[in-house]
């Protein structure tokens, strides 16, 4: 790798990014060092510049070190947002880790610490960091679970700042890490599809967190990034309402299908193609959010879906 020639892997993750965002994502590495990088979406470049300096926002993911976690730093307005939703749905934390245990064997969580800095007093970010991290997966997640509001409510102290508004300390006041996988799980995958399968889990399980960043909801395709998906495998077809076990037999109105998710997104739906299923408008409208199962078989052919009324 020469100069800020993007490296395989951040390349796959920079493209489950684009998949999730349903529009372009970028990345770039970090100014002088070429093994920490990051893949964001572009729209926080707005965040760049305060007053007259460069802010150097890093929000979204970071691969430093072999590590890809999903990062905050530098930058106060994405982290007031952050927190700000968090206190709405704190298990997206646990949801977040949750999601790629397969790609990782130690588990960590780093961030900026009101409780910490009125401990100790702090006046340097750097000493309001609070850990917490282990080899076992069900005690690190005993650890953050046994009080999750609180550890919302802790984020992010208010430092005094050493400068320009939104620069210095105060600034650096906003970090948040969690760790999600081993890089090299990605870089060095023996074929492509391997790498973009677990470039694809890593995003899935960041999304949780990644969405926190924003004051609206950023995905405006999300179907259409499943039906990028599903036109691969298994390939367009009819509305399969029929195969949904548990519905009422109603005939299709006649307009084109449309890609529907199984799980909502909202709930933490994945838009790879084994959570989708072909549905007319009318049936979409009518099974939105009361669905169960996946696809599954030889190209994702079986729909093992059941449609439950009271969800």
């Amino acid at each position: 790798m020469t100069g800020d020639e993007e490296p395989r892997g951040v390349g796959f993750l920079k493209d489950a990014l684009a998949e999730r965002l349903g529009r372009p994502a970028a990345s770039r590495a970090a100014r002088g060092n070429l093994f920490e990088w990051y893949i964001i979406d572009p729209c926080f470049s707005v965040i760049q510049r305060v007053g007259s300096r460069r802010s150097g926002y890093r929000s979204g993911i970071q691969v430093r070190d072999g590590d890809i976690s999903f990062y905050n730093v530098h930058s106060r307005t994405p982290a007031k947002q952050l927190k700000k939703n968090l206190k709405q749905r704190p298990e997206a934390i646990i949801s977040a880790a949750e999601g790629c245990l397969h790609l990782r064997d130690y588990h960590y969580l780093h961030f900026c610490s009101r409780q910490v800095s009125r401990q100790t007093g702090a006046r340097r970010w750097a000493d309001t960091v609070r850990v917490i991290k282990s080899p076992e997966w069900e005690e690190f997640k005993a650890e953050i679970e046994k009080d999750l509001n609180s550890l919302v409510k802790d984020l992010f102290p208010e430092l005094g700042s050493t400068g320009h508004v939104g620069t210095g300390e105060a600034m650096r006041g906003s970090d948040f890490s969690l760790f999600l996988a081993d890089y090299q799980q990605i870089e060095f995958a023996v074929t492509d599809s391997l790498a973009a399968e677990r470039a694809a889990a890593v995003i899935d399980a960041a999304w949780h967190l990644f969405s926190c960043l924003y004051t609206w909801e950023p995905v405006r395709r999300r179907d259409a990034s499943l039906r990028r998906a599903m036109l691969s495998s298994p390939g367009l077809c009819d509305c399969e309402y029929e195969r949904i076990a548990g519905v009422a037999k109603t005939a299709c109105d006649g307009s084109a299908v449309e890609a529907a998710h199984i799980i909502p997104y909202a709930r933490g739906g994945s838009d790879r193609a084994w959570n989708g299923v072909w549905l007319c408008s009318k049936h979409h409208r009518a099974t939105e959010g009361k669905l169960s199962g996946r696809r599954t078989g030889p190209a994702l052919s079986e729909v093992q879906v059941r449609f439950t009324a009271s969800k």
